[in-house]
């Protein structure tokens, strides 16, 4: 690790003295340790897929690298490089946790490589904001033209905005389908209503697609079978008979809608995230099924609590317990959508052994060879408390709780219904003189999904810029 330190530090160098760069690097030291056979929850959730799920002792060195040329007001480029040293009682080996490069305008930037969602919320979340994509898994390599924030509408209205994504992915990970594809694509509509308030409304839309199974061989590819994948249409003779049946590939999304007011000493923000998997689930039959955000962030220099975030997660009715088409139409139900697991996809919404959405789904199941075969849970009620402040000038902490009611899929209940709660605490501490931050850790978990455990880590940062 002290050769990409002293990289870090030449390249940042080199770039400081450029005119119209702009640079920030840092090195990282963590070092955390359980109680159990495992760490706590939270030291390993929503961290890139950073720390293994298993091995209570874990040290991580990282360093990361951001560069950027800004050519005028409208054009510049931008890269990055986020790579980490993971040693634990399991092994040793290297990550490259993110790698990119963007170039972007006033309205689109495109954007290719390794690459995280930024964090929202304050990082007090427990998806960041979004059921379908959060920071728990490590990025997955893609390419994505969107639009640079929220841009006015063509001849639209001046209070009417929107946002855009497309971006396609390749997941390289050991799958039970090797090398499929993973499709996105988002659209927001935002209304100011006027300075202080502002609604958004909108949706996200996933698709598996392709890659080589050893149930039904390479799986339909090309131009025209990808436009039937991106449009949700049923696959033809060429797909396996359940796409034949439904849609082509794995398709997934969720909608969302969020109001986000100013007022005089915090802002406030209030988001519904509603998933679904099927068409049952974009009919709303499975309306039960959503996740609440109430997001505080307090004004103030310092303040003692400066944001607070509660959660409420209800994914068990999945439009019932079902899939029942013929028959007394009272007795119908489009139900079983069973989220984040599919037939042929069989490695789940899944990425190097981390769920891509909410890591409250967890824990990922395995078959006899060792491959991710899904999620285990998918039917939860969870609360989530997140909050964070300071206590002085260069002292910051941070507080997490979840307590989550988990019933396991359909198709393999848990009975009884597993109760777990997993808290998170940290304090930081910065040095006056120095871009040094010291941060004490600690975490614990209690109830029936998994063995009570403790543990307490030790985080050192230093920032260059």
């Amino acid at each position: 690790m002290r050769i990409t330190a002293i990289f870090l530090l030449l390249v940042c160098s080199h770039f400081t003295f450029a005119q119209n760069f702009r640079t920030a690097a840092g090195i990282q030291s963590e070092g955390v340790a359980g109680s159990g056979d495992q760490l706590p929850f939270w030291f390993v959730h929503n961290r890139s897929g950073k720390f293994r799920p298993q091995g209570n002792t874990q040290f991580l060195q990282e360093g990361y690298l951001l560069a950027g040329h800004h050519f005028s007001d409208r054009f510049k480029v931008e890269g990055g490089a986020d790579v980490a040293w993971l040693v634990s009682d399991k092994g040793a080996d290297w990550q490259i946790v993110e790698l990119f490069a963007t170039a972007g305008g006033k309205y689109l930037r495109f954007q290719g490589g390794a690459f995280a969602e930024p964090e929202i919320l304050g990082g007090l979340s427990s998806t960041n904001g979004e059921l379908l994509h959060s920071l728990n898994s490590r990025p997955y390599p893609r390419v994505q033209l969107s639009t640079n924030g929220y841009i006015p509408v063509p001849f639209g209205p001046r209070w009417l905005r929107f946002k855009a994504q497309f971006d396609e992915g390749w997941l390289n990970d050991n799958r039970i389908v090797e090398k499929p594809h993973l499709h996105h694509k988002q659209l927001m509509f935002q209304i100011v209503a006027n300075s202080r308030t502002t609604i958004n409304a909108g949706g996200n839309h996933y698709v598996f697609w392709g890659g080589t199974s050893l149930q039904y061989g390479a799986l339909p590819s090309g131009i025209k079978n990808y436009f039937r994948y991106i449009t949700g249409r049923s696959g033809n003779a060429a797909f396996p008979e359940t796409d034949q049946q439904n849609v082509a590939g794995n398709q997934l999304g969720s909608y969302l809608i969020t109001l986000e007011k100013k007022f005089s000493e915090l802002d406030l923000e209030v988001r519904i995230n509603h998933p679904f998997e099927d068409r049952s689930g974009m009919e709303f039959d499975n309306w039960h099924d959503n996740l609440y955000t109430l997001y505080l962030r307090f004004r103030g220099k310092k303040p003692l609590v400066g944001e607070v975030l509660a959660e409420y997660c209800y994914t068990r009715h999945q439009s019932g317990d079902r899939h029942q088409l013929d028959g007394p139409r009272n007795e119908r139900m489009r139900g079983l959508d069973n989220y984040f697991n599919h037939g042929v996809y069989q490695t789940g919404f899944t990425y190097r052994g981390f769920i891509i959405g909410t890591p409250l789904f967890g824990p990922v199941t395995h078959n006899v060879t060792g491959m991710v075969a899904g999620v285990s849970n998918n039917r939860i009620s969870a609360w989530h408390l997140g909050t964070k402040g300071n206590l002085s000038e260069q002292i910051r902490w941070k507080g997490l709780a979840s307590y989550s009611q988990n019933s396991g899929t359909y198709a393999q209940p848990f009975d009884p219904v597993r109760r777990q709660v997993a808290g998170y605490g940290e304090v930081s501490c910065s040095s006056r003189k120095l871009p040094l931050v010291f941060t004490v850790l600690l975490a614990a978990d209690f109830g029936t999904m998994v063995s009570p455990n403790w543990g307490a880590g030790l985080r050192m940062a230093w920032t260059l810029r």
